[in-house]
């Protein structure tokens, strides 16, 4: 990573916060009442990071044929109310203030929905006023690993993905950023290992958000 980036453009779940456990819970509770029997390695290969309805339409169970769109939403509503469990990742909130702060236009592009989203950039995390792009599950027809989200963002900041800095912790994450064009793409290893992020893509990894370099790009 050596260019100054046109934007800083952000994954929520994973990457911002340590929401994982979360999901996780919520999902197992919905496996539960749908007598759905996913292990743990199934879980992280085709569930993990996406959008509830997305991988619902492409996965055959219990849920088949029901109204995914109100599946995802009560799944949402369910993690909600587990928020306050969640904690930042390390340096989270300095990254999108320095970036603000030395006016590189921040994103955030999220398999999450507005609600969720809202409660942890801003209760949690208090940088909701400096993220000046927000694309949420209501606002894309395909969630992650499609690159709509992030091609989105690009044109409502008004910058070529090929000149931005994307940073997600997961490898749809990772291949949704590099789907879409970004130019430089960070894997953090706060879900997945560094080694199935760089398979997938990603140009370096880092432990989490306190990275020198990382820093040093967006002030």
């Amino acid at each position: 990573m050596t260019r100054e980036p046109a934007a800083l453009l952000l994954d929520l779940d994973g990457t911002l916060v340590l929401s994982e456990p979360v999901h996780r819970r919520t999902w197992r509770h919905f496996f539960g009442l749908w007598g759905a029997d996913v292990d743990d390695q199934e879980y992280e290969a085709t569930f993990m990071g996406r959008r509830a309805s997305d991988v619902l339409a492409m996965v055959r169970g219990p849920w088949t044929g029901q109204d995914l769109r109100a599946i995802q939403a009560e799944m949402m509503a369910h993690a909600q109310s587990l928020g306050h469990d969640v904690d930042p990742v390390p340096g989270a909130a300095d990254l999108i203030r320095t970036a603000a702060a030395s006016g590189l236009p921040v994103a955030v592009v999220t398999s999450a929905e507005r609600g969720w989203t809202d409660e942890v950039l801003g209760p949690v995390l208090g940088v909701r006023d400096r993220v000046q792009v927000l694309v949420t599950s209501e606002d894309v027809a395909t969630g992650k690993p499609s690159p709509e989200g992030y091609r989105a963002a690009c044109e409502r900041l008004g910058v070529a993905a090929g000149a931005c800095l994307g940073v997600e912790d997961s490898a749809s994450g990772i291949r949704a950023l590099l789907d879409a064009g970004v130019g430089t793409v960070v894997g953090v290893t706060t879900t997945s290992p560094a080694g199935d992020l760089l398979d997938a893509g990603a140009h370096r990894t880092i432990e989490d958000l306190r990275d020198p370099e990382l820093i040093g790009l967006v002030s």
